[in-house]
């Protein structure tokens, strides 16, 4: 179930994503073209980008989507890995956790403000509330990872 959530958030990104490349492609068009510039373009566009990043992220982190450096595992023993890759997903976990924490407090006080964007006076409590809630989602993806790197793999207690 966890996981059906996670890959449709990311469709949900894609689907932003579509919908950019044809918000740029009208802008374009509009601007170049027929001279008549499109002038919430560049809005919607951010707001477009704050979707498509923070619907995708927990999807990404779940999957391994992420760039990862093995620095120390060379050097250190498989027990000392473990534990050092469930204290890294912890505090991460902690982390985002705090990120969430923030970002609904501030989608709350943007909302009783009635903070918009300048020109198509779009609210922006919404797109802070999803910043919110996927943070707490990729929290959640970090604490399954940290739970996960504690408990020994099924092929290390296959060998023993």
């Amino acid at each position: 179930m966890f996981d059906r959530i996670l890959r449709s958030l990311a469709l949900g990104a894609g689907v932003v994503l579509l919908g950019l490349l044809g918000l740029v492609l009208f802008d374009v068009v509009m601007r170049y073209a027929l001279r008549l510039p499109f002038l919430g373009a560049y809005e919607m566009s951010e707001l477009a980008m704050v979707l498509i990043v923070f619907l995708a992220l927990p999807y990404c982190a779940a999957t391994g989507g992420h760039v990862a450096v093995d620095v120390l595992a060379p050097v250190l023993d498989r027990p000392g890995l473990r534990w050092l890759n469930a204290f890294i997903h912890f505090a991460g976990a902690a982390l985002m956790a705090v990120i969430a924490w923030q970002a609904t407090l501030y989608a709350i006080v943007s909302a009783q403000r009635g903070e918009a964007t300048n020109m198509l006076k779009i609210a922006k409590f919404p797109f802070e509330l999803v910043t919110a809630a996927c943070a707490a989602m990729f929290a959640l993806v970090l604490l399954v990872q940290a739970w996960k790197a504690l408990r020994p793999s099924q092929q290390a207690e296959a060998r023993e």
